[in-house]
C-alpha cells in the first residue's frame, strides 16, 4: 500500500511539474511577444529589399515585421497624397472608412513627428489629429504611433496596437532604423519619378507628329538624365563632369571638388594629356572656392591672388593650355571649381555649364540618399563599426582609386589573441562587451580617411589609403601597445580584463594588385604574427 502511494505521490509531482512549465512557457510568451533576433533578421530582410528597389515588397515587409515578430494585433498605415495623409494599408481593423481616417498634413503635425523619429504614445498627436480619428485609434486599441520621414519630407504614419513590452528599447531602434529605411527608400523613388516624367516631357518636345519640335532641345537633357539610376555619389562627381563636359562641348577642361567625406583630400577629374596637375590641399582649395563665388568666369591668375600657394597649380594649368576658372557647386558639402578652354566667350560658356547645376544637384541628392539607405545594411550591431560588406566596397575603391593616380593603399587585419578565454571565463556576454568597447577604441584610433570594420567574429581590418609600409608598419605597432595596455570593462562582473591582438599588414601594389590579393598576403602576414608568438605586429 504504501509503495503504491509513494508510486500514485510521484506520479503527481510529475504532472504538477509539467502543468507548471506548461503555464511558465505561456506566461513568458504573452509577456515577450517577440524575438529580438527575429526583428534584427526582418530588418535585415527589408533593407535588402530596399536596396533592390521595390517599394511594395517593402511595405509588406513592415506590416509583416510588425505583425508577427512585435505581437501588433492592429494596424494602419496613412501615406501622403498632396497636402493630405489617406489610407493606405490596415490589418485587424474593420469596417474602416477611408475617409473617416484622412488627416490634413499640416505645419504643426510635421512639427510634432519631427521631434523624435521612435514610436511613440499616440497621445501625442492628440492637438494635431482630428478628434473623430482619435476616438477611433482609441476604440481600435492603437496606443503608438511613428512616422515615416526624411529630412523635410514626410511619406505617411504608422498607427498600431501595442503592449507595454513592445515599447522596449530593441523595438523602439529597430523599428526606427526600418522606418527610416523605408522613408529613404520612398526619396530615392521620389527623384527616379521626377526624372521619368522628365524624360517623357523631353521625348514629347522632341517628337510631334514625326517631326523635330525645337531646333535644339534643352542642353542638360537627355545625357545627364541617364544618371538617375547611378547609385555612388563618389563615382557620380566624374560621370556628371563627363556628361557636363560633352554637352557644352569643352574639350579641355578639369575639375576640383570636395571628397563626400570631409577629412578626405581634394579630388580632381579631367583630360588634362601629360602634364602632372594635382589637386590643392582642402585649406586652399577652401579659400579658392570662396574667391569664385558668383556666376562669373575668371583667369587662372584668380589662384595666385587668392593664395600664393596656388601659383604652382595656376601655371600647371596654363602649361597644359587652360584658361578660365569658375565655381561648380554640386551640394552645400561638395564644392567644386571648374577650369576650362575655349575659343568661345567665357560668360557663354559658363552659362551653359550652369544649365546643369540644378539638375547635377538632384542627381547627387538622389544617389546621397540611396547610400543612406544602404549604409544601413553596412553597419555591424554589435560593435557599430561597418561590416565586412562595407569593407570589400570600400577596399575595391581605395585599390581603384590608388590604381587610377599611382598611390598606395595600406590593408591591416587583426584578432583578438584569447577571446576564446574570455568567453570561457566570464561568459558570451563578456566577450561581447569587449568587441564593443574595442569598437570604440577603434573609432578613436584611426585618421578621418580610414576604413575600419569587423570582418567577421573577433577579426578586424583597416584601410589606410594613402600609406606606404612604414607609415602602416609604425601605426600598427602603436595600435598593438595601444590595445595591450587597455582595461576592457565587464560591468555585469565590475571587473577589468586585458586583450592582446596580433596584426598583419599589406601595401598596394607590392604585395597585391586586387583586393582578394591584398587581403591574402594581409592574411598570410597575420599568420606569421601569431607563428611568432602572438601579441605581433607583421607586415609583408
Amino acid at each position: 500500500m504504501q509503495t503504491a502511494l509513494l508510486i500514485i505521490l510521484a506520479g503527481l509531482v510529475v504532472l504538477l511539474t509539467l502543468l507548471l512549465t506548461v503555464r511558465l512557457r505561456r506566461e513568458h510568451k504573452q509577456s515577450s511577444p517577440y524575438d529580438p533576433a527575429s526583428l534584427e533578421r526582418f530588418a535585415e530582410l527589408i533593407r535588402t529589399s530596399i536596396l533592390e528597389g521595390d517599394i511594395q515588397n517593402v511595405a509588406n515587409r513592415v506590416s509583416q515585421l510588425l505583425r508577427e515578430p512585435c505581437g501588433c494585433a492592429r494596424i494602419m498605415f496613412l501615406r501622403r497624397r498632396g497636402r493630405w495623409l489617406e489610407l493606405s494599408y490596415h490589418y485587424g481593423l474593420e469596417n474602416v472608412g477611408r475617409r473617416a481616417v484622412q488627416v490634413r498634413n499640416t505645419l504643426g503635425l510635421i512639427d510634432a513627428l519631427r521631434a523624435s523619429p521612435l514610436p511613440d504614445s499616440i497621445g501625442n498627436l492628440r492637438l494635431h489629429l482630428p478628434k473623430k480619428l482619435m476616438d477611433s485609434l482609441s476604440a481600435w486599441g492603437c496606443n503608438l504611433y511613428f512616422p515615416v520621414f526624411w529630412r523635410d519630407h514626410l511619406y505617411g504614419i504608422y498607427f498600431v496596437a501595442g503592449n507595454a513590452e513592445v515599447m522596449s528599447p530593441a523595438f523602439r531602434v529597430i523599428v526606427a532604423s526600418v522606418a527610416q529605411s523605408l522613408s529613404a527608400a520612398y526619396h530615392v523613388k521620389w527623384h527616379e519619378h521626377k526624372y521619368e516624367r522628365l524624360q517623357e516631357e523631353l521625348n514629347t518636345l522632341r517628337t510631334v507628329n514625326g517631326k523635330t519640335a525645337r531646333e535644339s532641345p534643352p542642353p542638360q537633357l537627355p545625357g545627364i538624365l541617364k544618371l538617375v539610376r547611378h547609385r555612388d555619389s563618389e563615382t557620380l562627381v566624374g560621370r556628371i563632369f563627363d556628361e557636363v563636359r560633352r554637352d557644352v562641348g569643352l574639350h579641355r577642361c578639369t575639375f576640383f571638388y570636395q571628397a563626400k567625406h570631409s577629412g578626405e583630400p581634394v579630388r580632381l577629374d579631367g583630360d588634362n594629356g601629360p602634364m602632372n596637375i594635382v589637386a590643392p590641399d582642402r585649406e586652399s582649395f577652401a579659400r579658392l572656392v570662396t574667391g569664385l563665388e558668383g556666376d562669373i568666369p575668371h583667369d587662372l591668375s584668380m589662384f595666385s591672388r587668392i593664395d600664393a600657394g596656388l601659383a604652382p597649380l595656376e601655371e600647371n594649368l596654363r602649361a597644359a593650355g587652360l584658361q578660365h576658372v569658375a565655381s561648380f557647386q554640386l551640394t552645400e558639402q561638395r564644392k567644386g571649381v571648374m577650369v576650362w578652354a575655349d575659343e568661345r566667350p567665357p560668360q557663354e560658356v559658363l552659362n551653359r555649364i550652369n544649365q546643369h547645376r540644378l539638375t547635377a544637384a538632384e542627381l547627387m541628392a538622389n544617389a546621397e540618399s540611396f547610400e543612406e539607405v544602404e549604409s544601413l545594411s553596412y553597419t555591424d550591431s554589435l560593435t557599430g563599426l561597418a561590416n565586412q560588406r562595407y569593407f570589400m566596397r570600400r577596399l575595391d575603391e581605395e585599390i581603384d582609386r590608388a590604381k587610377r593616380y599611382g598611390r598606395s593603399v595600406a590593408l591591416i587585419i587583426f584578432d583578438l589573441d584569447d577571446l576564446k578565454g574570455v568567453n570561457d571565463r566570464y561568459g558570451h556576454q563578456a566577450g561581447d562587451q569587449v568587441l564593443t568597447q574595442m569598437g570604440d577604441l577603434l573609432r578613436k584610433s584611426i585618421r578621418s580617411i580610414d576604413v575600419v570594420a569587423r570582418y567577421g567574429g573577433d577579426e578586424f581590418c583597416i584601410i589606410m589609403p594613402e600609406s606606404d609600409k612604414a607609415t602602416c608598419s609604425q601605426f600598427m605597432h602603436r595600435l598593438q601597445q595601444k590595445i595591450a595596455g587597455w582595461q576592457f570593462k565587464l560591468s555585469q562582473m565590475d571587473r577589468e580584463v586585458t586583450c592582446t591582438v596580433s596584426l598583419g599588414g599589406a601595401i598596394y601594389p607590392q604585395h597585391g594588385e586586387t583586393p582578394e590579393q591584398l587581403i591574402y598576403a594581409a592574411d598570410m602576414a597575420l599568420l606569421k604574427a601569431k607563428e611568432s608568438g602572438r601579441n605581433r605586429a607583421q607586415v609583408c
